[in-house]
């Protein structure tokens, strides 16, 4: 059977795609923003504590002092990877905090020319969760039940597909009996309340939000499905144009990356404290003290990029008929020199 891509299977019209980028730019981009003509760096990520990395580095100043004298960071908030991916493609994104199967697909999408990943940022940070009158234990108990994540071709949903299909189940549109409902984190809050869904896969914060908002049941920490307990949650990329015009910006925003994880696991407390205040900022309204500390147990901060976990990603959006037709490869979506180089120089500092 003829596989279709997550972009043409579910792709809104242009001007709806268009409308969805320039929401995203718009919502959560600092009031004051870069003067016309002055240099700057389309900086995206998601208010999600698996984008802590990104959290930090912006509200701390690291990735703005990182850069060049007058070239300015212009953040870029989104709700989901591929959104973000969207955004990218249509050039109005340089550098982004996104899950690893948006970025596959974007990468094959665009026959390997739009983007390079150049770092881990977090592994671990996503989990089943069940409404409590729901008599789920496992994956396997999800056949039947109405299951939301935070978008189609997203991380979770892949994870979803990949991990039900191990258990022999399939979603309701290829036949099955799980409903595979996409919908954006601060809803599936307001449907799990409301009862009209059984349980969401979901990043943190949203999973700890469900447990303690919703009064949902962890049912799978997605750790334990991973060999070792990792997995990539969240990765770094970059436009692949800009890649090549910027190279020392490239390399010196991985700097600050590589500052920012190694602060974060050296000061935990401190972490949450700043991550929360940012979350505020974006969404008008922090994590409850109870909600922040439950998802930060759920993760872990790297730039290893976890490349094991990200081949069975590509193997798991395959099956699930999200990837392009033909053999697909992604021999060339990594770039990891700059992380190299950001390392040494890092190392020479000391």
């Amino acid at each position: 059977m003829k596989k279709r891509s997550v972009w043409g299977q579910f792709a809104l019209p242009i001007g709806g795609v268009a409308f969805l980028v320039g929401l995203a730019l718009v919502f959560g981009s600092p009031a004051t923003g870069p003067a016309q003509g002055q240099e700057r760096v389309r900086f995206a990520y998601f208010p999600n504590l698996t984008h802590a990395p990104a959290l930090v580095g912006v509200a701390r100043g690291e990735f703005q002092r990182a850069l060049p004298s007058g070239v300015v960071l212009d953040p870029k908030l989104f709700n989901a990877g591929p959104e973000a991916m969207e955004a990218l493609l249509a050039g109005e994104v340089d550098v982004c905090f996104v899950g690893p199967s948006p970025a596959i697909n974007t990468y094959l999408k665009s026959g390997g020319k739009a983007l390079r990943l150049l770092a881990g940022a977090a592994s671990g940070g996503s989990a089943l969760v069940a409404r409590a009158d729901v008599p789920l234990t496992s994956v396997r108990d999800l056949d039947g039940k109405r299951v939301a994540v935070p978008q189609l071709g997203g991380t979770q949903d892949v994870s979803l597909r990949y991990f039900i299909s191990r258990e022999g189940l399939t979603p309701r549109e290829k036949g099955g009996s799980v409903e595979v409902l996409p919908v954006k984190n601060p809803d599936i809050l307001a449907l799990m309340q409301r009862r009209q869904i059984d349980a969401a896969w979901v990043p943190e914060p949203w999973a700890s939000r469900l447990i303690h908002d919703a009064k949902a049941r962890l049912v799978v920490d997605e750790r334990t499905l991973w060999p070792g307990g990792k997995y990539a949650t969240t990765v770094l990329v970059a436009r692949t144009a800009f890649l090549e015009k910027r190279p020392p910006w490239v390399e010196r925003l991985l700097e600050a990356h590589l500052r920012n994880i190694a602060w974060l696991n050296a000061h935990p407390e401190e972490g949450q404290t700043v991550a929360n205040a940012e979350l505020k900022r974006l969404t008008g309204k922090p994590l409850a003290t109870a909600v922040l500390k439950d998802a930060w147990t759920r993760l872990e901060f790297t730039s290893d990029p976890q490349r094991s976990s990200i081949d069975t990603f590509m193997k798991a959006a395959a099956e699930s008929g999200y990837l392009p037709d033909g053999d697909a490869s992604i021999a060339g979506l990594y770039d990891l020199a700059p992380l190299e180089n950001a390392r040494h120089v890092l190392a020479l500092a000391r």
